[in-house]
């Protein structure tokens, strides 16, 4: 099933700067160059300002004379900037403390990663502790330069908006255009009857009821096949974890194949229009006569053109466009044709992601080495240790199974890298077949009536995503989306069926048993029931 592959990243990322990142100014003259710098402010108790502007400039100590630290400073270097080189056998820790008086220290990594993990202490200097990296210590050493260190904050930003915006669309349009064949013209949505591509069994009577040994044995079978559903993606997100560098370029030939398909179930309604798009003619292969359509494959190898230029131009700071609509065609695409059968199997399926999401972001900082959980790693590309010198733009390669878009407004945070907002796939895309089940759900149990489950779920969805949103802009670290979606989406549909005296029903899959509960009315004529092939 394709969609296993596309739910391998169910966590929403914040990729902004956290707090290890900070900005070192070096000011000579009327010149000023800005550099980024990590840093843990659990090492230190001085407060540090927010912008430019109000940062106190202090002078570099001994420029032009390298110093370890190893040994006692000589000279004055109360409120000046002391910059420690990594040579020598001494600790971090005992470097630092020989510089204690001074207004900013600098670790500067010259040769290797600096081994920061022998700091024990808490709050035990009184000047800011910094790491920086090779080309900020040879920009700032050459010239007799003003050192001022501040934490930029990021704003609330319109790229938050615009993923809220286009993961409800992908909710709405995808679980509604499943009501629909896939060919079908672009005219032909608004007078035809919804008709889903699943099949809900149908039952007037008691005795016409499955027995309970029946039912226990689904349960098991859909309980099993979760099962198998959640242990197939945590292997293949440990497989990126430990061979990334290798599977993210099958990732990406996967995603511009679906990307590809998902464009042209796009465009396919319009091109309905044109009567010789489904003109078939007769070829003969290796001996066998086969029927090609050729205005089908000349769109679809057009489709494939747009996933040719993303990956070509995929590092390309303005190519966030074009992956954004390969993304949301992929998630429409998705949502539009994995029907699922209850929401039994549903809600199984769905609470395992849930236990899965929090334990891969949650949990698995515990096991790793710099402190960074799995599903962060996997999703951002991200190859460097927290406590490290910034070794400057990372060119690593990106899984691009998500919706990822930069921050718009100027800000020195930017001085640190790319910056953006992302969501996984598997956050639009499983709460969206809980989604297209209650539009099913809607049309054969009642039909011609308000899509009442359709409605609750795509707003307890928006409710679920906005408290996402606020946890991420509240902790500024990555969240597992799904322990919020998962909660609001299934409430949404379990207490819209609670309400409606049909939880049974939507609980099976079962619409006959939704219709007993308008039973006058089809003893009137007014409401039919039956089985929808």
């Amino acid at each position: 099933m394709l969609w296993l592959l596309i739910t391998l990243l169910p966590s929403i990322t914040l990729a902004y700067p956290n707090i290890y990142h900070g900005v070192v100014a070096a000011t000579s003259g009327n010149t000023t160059q800005k550099f980024c710098v990590t840093f843990d402010p659990a090492w230190f108790y001085t407060t540090f300002y927010g912008n430019f502007d109000v940062a106190p400039q202090y002078e570099l100590y001994e420029p032009y004379k390298p110093v370890n630290g190893c040994t006692d400073l000589a000279g004055d270097y109360d409120n000046k900037t002391v910059i420690l080189q990594d040579s020598g056998s001494c600790s971090v820790e005992e470097r630092v403390g020989r510089a204690q008086g001074s207004s900013i220290i600098l670790l500067a990594r010259t040769t290797g990663i600096l081994n920061v993990t022998d700091i024990r202490g808490s709050n035990f200097s009184s000047a800011p502790i910094l790491l920086i990296n090779k080309n900020t210590y040879d920009n700032i050493v050459s010239h007799n330069t003003l050192i001022s260190f501040y934490y930029p904050t990021t704003k609330l930003d319109f790229n938050i908006f615009l993923i809220y915006i286009l993961c409800v669309f992908c909710i709405v349009a995808g679980s509604y255009w499943s009501l629909y064949p896939a060919e079908m013209k672009v005219s032909e949505f608004w007078t035809t009857t919804p008709r889903p591509p699943i099949r809900l069994v149908m039952h007037s009577s008691e005795e016409e009821r499955p027995e309970p040994e029946d039912s226990k044995k689904e349960s098991i079978k859909n309980l099993l096949f979760g099962c198998i559903i959640v242990a197939a993606m945590a292997g293949m997100l440990l497989l990126l974890y430990f061979a990334y560098d290798y599977l993210v370029y099958v990732f990406m030939v996967l995603f511009c194949i679906i990307a590809t398909n998902g464009v042209f179930s796009l465009i396919q309604p319009v091109c309905m229009e044109w009567e010789r798009f489904t003109t078939r003619w007769k070829v003969t292969c290796l001996g066998k006569e086969r029927s090609v359509s050729p205005f089908k494959v000349a769109v679809w190898i057009c489709c494939l053109s747009l996933a040719v230029v993303w990956f070509v131009y995929r590092h390309s700071p303005s190519i966030w466009p074009l992956q954004i609509f390969l993304g949301v065609s992929v998630c429409l695409n998705i949502i539009r044709s994995v029907p699922l059968p209850n929401l039994k199997f549903i809600a199984i399926v769905m609470m395992m992601l849930f236990v899965y999401d929090i334990f891969f972001v949650f949990v698995t900082p515990l096991f790793t080495k710099d402190g960074v959980s799995i599903m962060e790693k996997v999703a951002t590309g991200s190859d460097r240790p927290i406590f490290d010198a910034p070794r400057g733009t990372s060119t690593r390669e990106q899984i691009p199974l998500s919706l990822k878009v930069p921050y718009f407004q100027d800000s020195d945070v930017k001085v640190c890298g790319e910056i953006y907002n992302l969501i996984g796939f598997g956050d639009i895309v499983i709460p969206g077949l809980l989604t297209a089940y209650s539009a099913y759900f809607d049309t054969l149990g009642h039909p011609g009536g308000t899509k009442w489950y359709f409605i609750v779920s795509c707003l307890s969805y928006a409710i679920g995503l906005a408290i996402t949103y606020g946890a991420l802009l509240g902790m500024q670290i990555a969240q597992p989306a799904l322990l919020y979606l998962v909660p609001c989406c299934l409430a949404g549909v379990i207490g819209t069926a609670l309400k409606r005296g049909e939880l049974k029903a939507v609980w099976t899959g079962r619409a006959g048993i939704a219709a007993n509960s308008l039973s006058d009315e089809r003893e009137n004529g007014n409401h039919q029931v039956g089985v929808v092939e």
